[in-house]
C-alpha cells in the first residue's frame, strides 16, 4: 500500500509576468519550471518545449525540477512546507499538480487571462538519496538520470543538508499527457474538494478560509491503507485514467 503527497510545481501566479505553463484546447500542455525573481541562474536550463512559453529570462534561470525525462525530483525539506517529505517511503506517491494557463497558440503572445488548477503528473517512489548520498549510491540502473536532477551541483556531487532526490519507478512514473482539472470552480464537484482533507480530516470548506490555505504545505492527502483514504485515491486514479492511459494504483 502507499500515500499519495500532492505537491504542486511549476510557474505560479507570482510569476505571470515572466513564465506560465499553457494549457491548449485539446487538453494537452506544457510543464513550465518557475523562474528566479533575482536572475539567479542554475545548472539546468528551461526545457526547450518551455522555452516559448517565458518571457525575459535568461536560459538558465530557473529551477528545472521535477525532471521529466528522467523521472526524477528533489525539495528541500528544511522548508517547511516540503517538510512531510522526509517521511515518503518505497511505493509512496508524489502528485503534481501545477497552475495552468490557456493558450490559443504556441507563443507567449497567445496565452489568455483564463487560469485554472490541474494536476499533471506522478512519480512512484522507487528509491530516494540524501544528504550526503552521491547519484552513485542509487541502485545502478538509476544513476546516470539522477545524477541530472538539479539539486546535485555536478554529476558526481553530494546532496546538500536538507535536500533529497526522488527516483520514480519507470513503470508507474509519468508527466500525463492530458492535463486533469482539480480545481475550475469552487463548489463540491471538483477533484480537490471531493479528495482532499484538512489536517484534522474533515472536507475542505466551500466558505471561510480559500482552498489554497489548505494546500501550500505538502502532505499526504490519501493513504490507501485507511478505507476512506483508499476510496479517494480512487477517485483520482479515475479521474487521472479518463484522460490518460495511466493507473496511478497500478499493483497496489
Amino acid at each position: 500500500m502507499a500515500r499519495i503527497f500532492l505537491i504542486n510545481v511549476g510557474a505560479n501566479l507570482s510569476h505571470r509576468s515572466t513564465a506560465r505553463c499553457p494549457l491548449f484546447p485539446d487538453g494537452t500542455f506544457v510543464f513550465v519550471p518557475f523562474p528566479h525573481r533575482d536572475g539567479t541562474e542554475e545548472r539546468r536550463p528551461y526545457p526547450a518545449n518551455a522555452w516559448p512559453f517565458t518571457n525575459n529570462l535568461k536560459w538558465h534561470q530557473t529551477h528545472a525540477d521535477p525532471d521529466w525525462p528522467r523521472l526524477t525530483y528533489g525539495d528541500r525539506f528544511w522548508n517547511p512546507k516540503a517538510a512531510a517529505l522526509k517521511t515518503v517511503e518505497p511505493n509512496d506517491i508524489l502528485l503534481f499538480w501545477s497552475l495552468l494557463w490557456e493558450n490559443t497558440g504556441d507563443s507567449w503572445f497567445d496565452f489568455t487571462d483564463h487560469q485554472s488548477w490541474h494536476l499533471i503528473g506522478a512519480l512512484r517512489i522507487e528509491e530516494a538519496l540524501w544528504p550526503g548520498q552521491r547519484p552513485t549510491d542509487a541502485k545502478s540502473n538509476n544513476r546516470e538520470r539522477v545524477a541530472y536532477n538539479v539539486h546535485f551541483n555536478s554529476d558526481n556531487s553530494r546532496l546538500e543538508s536538507g535536500n533529497v532526490v526522488f527516483i520514480g519507478d519507470r513503470n508507474h512514473s509519468m508527466l500525463f499527457d492530458f492535463a486533469v482539472p482539480l480545481v475550475t470552480q469552487l463548489d463540491s464537484a471538483s477533484l480537490l474538494y471531493r479528495t482532499f482533507r484538512t489536517v484534522s480530516g474533515l472536507p475542505l470548506p466551500l466558505k471561510g478560509k480559500h482552498w489554497s490555505g489548505y494546500t501550500r504545505s505538502c502532505r499526504a492527502i490519501c493513504d490507501t491503507t485507511d478505507k476512506d483514504g483508499r476510496r479517494r485515491a480512487i477517485l483520482l486514479r479515475n479521474a487521472i485514467a479518463k484522460r490518460n492511459d495511466f493507473d496511478l494504483l497500478a499493483g497496489l
